[in-house]
């Protein structure tokens, strides 16, 4: 069985010079429907925004998190999602009907995916790709299924179908916590990782990212994650990304800035509501790891 990747973000190394999210178009020939609009899209898979009000840091990448057990894989009427074993949650648009009816099981799309999404709506919904789709579907992170990670090891005629199907392989910068490239799955990164100039995410297998963020000698202070996808930062208390306008722009911003602020004056409040902010994240990363265990098993 295949190594469970996962992309690893420093929070405190971006710069949001928003390579990621370009180099996330051109791979994947997406046209922007919505330009100057800042929200995760159907035309923006992934996206860096700031987790304060005044949109000046921390940055944080708000995409889908590629969740162990993913509800929108079990609920989608044509199956056109699948959690593969590298941990990417790929979609295949030849098989997305949004509003039609499947009839060999009877059951009509109507957005489960994105209605039954833990992390705010994902997937997205609409023409987001350029001139190969002219209908909707639904778009959304896939870890560069099909480019990256899951071509090495393939026979020669998986290989070709998919390169048929996705495009040659990605290249790759050889970014990971490691500093070496231990599994298979990391020759070639997410087009994300491979871009990122200031080197803030990193592509390597789920068990050493974890191993990574969790290690005190790294200087976390804050981390958080679940699926194949990770924060973490030295600096701040981080707030969940969820991908829903809402929640982006608002609910997120205002809990970043209570949470930074508390530790902040943590010298000028009982030590109980510092140490209680800390514990409350160390639990939910606790039960992350456990469902994701489980969901593996």
């Amino acid at each position: 069985m295949a190594n469970v990747m996962a992309v690893f973000q420093d929070v405190d190394r971006c710069m949001r010079c928003n390579g990621c999210v370009i180099s996330c178009k051109r791979t994947w020939k997406m046209r922007a429907d919505n330009w100057g609009v800042h929200k995760t899209a159907p035309d923006s898979r992934v996206m860096i925004k700031s987790q304060k009000r005044l949109d000046m840091g921390p940055f944080i990448r708000f995409s889908c998190w590629h969740c162990p057990d993913p509800p929108c894989v079990g609920r989608c009427p044509f199956n056109a999602l699948t959690k593969e074993e590298t941990g990417a949650v790929s979609i295949d648009p030849t098989l997305c009907s949004p509003g039609a009816t499947n009839p060999a099981n009877g059951k009509t799309c109507t957005r489960q995916c994105v209605a039954d999404c833990h992390r705010g709506g994902y997937p997205k919904v609409g023409v987001g790709s350029d001139g190969q789709y002219t209908d909707s579907k639904a778009w959304k992170c896939t870890l560069c299924h099909g480019r990256s990670g899951d071509i090495e090891g393939l026979d020669a005629e998986t290989q070709a179908e998919y390169q048929a199907k996705y495009g040659n392989p990605l290249p790759t910068n050889y970014n990971s916590t490691t500093g070496a490239m231990t599994v298979p799955e990391t020759n070639h990164e997410p087009s994300c990782v491979y871009t990122c100039p200031a080197k803030a995410m990193k592509w390597d297998s789920r068990a050493n990212i974890q191993a990574w963020i969790s290690n005190s000698d790294n200087g976390y202070i804050s981390y958080m994650g679940n699926g194949s996808m990770y924060w973490a930062s030295s600096k701040y208390v981080l707030a969940a990304p969820k991908a829903d306008p809402f929640i982006e722009d608002h609910i997120t911003p205002l809990l970043s800035s209570v949470l930074n602020e508390s530790v902040a004056k943590a010298a000028l409040v009982p030590t109980l509501v510092a140490g209680g902010v800390f514990a409350v994240i160390a639990r939910r990363i606790a039960l992350a790891d456990e469902a994701a265990t489980v969901g593996e098993g």
